[in-house]
């Protein structure tokens, strides 16, 4: 597989690094359950690798510094790490597809309009119920982006007969074809809002939105359908926990990524606070506040779901812990296969 954009994924925060106390990389896992996290995440490597090998214009090898395979198994091993291994790697297969998703929605995989967008999170949830995919549907973009965008497709639907061979799955579709399209509306007015057709917003505005297009809804979501062991009113019960757990990882993605967005012209919460006047170490000292504080809610959030939500509970801590922790240390891409394998090696020793 080859790498969609190279010079995108060099794009490093050393800002961000002078800025944070740095974390380490898997600070958010218990040190007791490291060694098995990583290993699960080796181990369902190779079944992620086989399911995306056809689709090479969008998804880089495993072993590229553009990769994000290591790291979508590490995260789902990391919040499920006592799921079966074809469990973990149907996530972390979720997970690649959804950053691949994320990059033609950033236009790293093409140049795309916010309606070019909608209709693809609408034809991404046409796609889950069963329906056909529609090669004359893709918008008139020719060449490299048009088949990143095909393969795209492609990808999603091989995943898709994947989650609906899983026994609670059917109860998860209508939610989760419908979190789909509200994540392609607010992905296209974060698209309005970066390329001057609206004014950026203020932060109380731009966070809900922003909650939602960082796809932690749509992951859980899945996450229920795959893992779950009952599906009554589980996707409801955890609802607030759900906004919460978003937002967290939003914001802290935001003071990861927000050198890299700055020459975008894409908003985020440092950014805006820039805007309003705050340098750039305070603007990252308000968001990292918000975060304790959002922390601390999702935690109080987190203590009042049933007993019987008692795996989604420890689920969500685990996905919040682990990828809060990484973004305090580094970015998603340029963490390779191998650099899992040496880790996993690391720490058996």
């Amino acid at each position: 597989m080859t790498d969609p954009a190279p010079a995108y994924f060099a794009i490093r925060n050393d800002l961000a690094d002078q800025l944070l106390e740095q974390s380490h990389q898997l600070a958010g896992v218990p040190e007791p359950d490291r060694g098995d996290v990583l290993n699960a995440a080796l181990d369902a490597v190779p079944e992620v690798r086989r399911l995306l090998l056809p689709y090479t214009a969008l998804f880089a090898d495993g072993d590229s510094a553009a990769s994000r395979l290591a790291f979508s198994c590490l995260s789902a091993a990391a919040t499920f790490p006592h799921a079966r291994r074809e469990q973990i790697a149907d996530l972390g297969a979720l997970s690649t597809i959804l950053f691949g998703v994320d990059d033609i929605a950033d236009n790293v995989a093409g140049d795309w309009t916010d309606r070019d967008i909608v209709a693809l999170f609408r034809r991404l949830s046409d796609v889950l119920t069963g329906a056909p995919i529609d090669d004359a549907g893709t918008p008139s973009v020719q060449g490299p982006a048009r088949e990143a965008m095909r393969e795209a497709m492609h990808a999603w639907q091989t995943w898709c007969a994947r989650l609906r061979a899983y026994d609670g799955a059917d109860a998860y579709l209508p939610d989760l074809a419908r979190q789909l399209e509200l994540t392609g509306e607010a992905t296209a007015r974060e698209r309005v809002w970066a390329t001057g057709g609206e004014p950026w917003p203020g932060y109380e505005e731009y966070l809900p939105n922003a909650a939602v297009t960082f796809l932690y809804h749509t992951w859980w979501l899945a996450a229920l359908a795959i893992c779950g062991q009952d599906t009554a009113g589980a996707w409801r019960s955890a609802a607030a926990v759900t906004d919460l757990g978003a937002s967290c990882l939003r914001l802290a993605n935001d003071v990861r990524t927000f050198q890299r967005e700055r020459s975008e012209g894409k908003p985020n919460a440092v950014l805006i606070h820039e805007r309003a006047g705050l340098s750039t170490e305070a603007a990252v000292e308000r968001v990292s506040a918000h975060i304790r504080e959002l922390n601390a809610e999702f935690a109080a959030e987190i203590g009042r779901l049933p007993a019987e939500l008692a795996w989604v509970a420890d689920g969500q801590y685990r996905c919040v812990a682990f990828s809060g922790g990484w973004y305090m240390a580094r970015d998603t891409h340029a963490y390779t296969v191998r650099d899992l394998a040496a880790d996993a090696d690391a720490h058996r020793h």
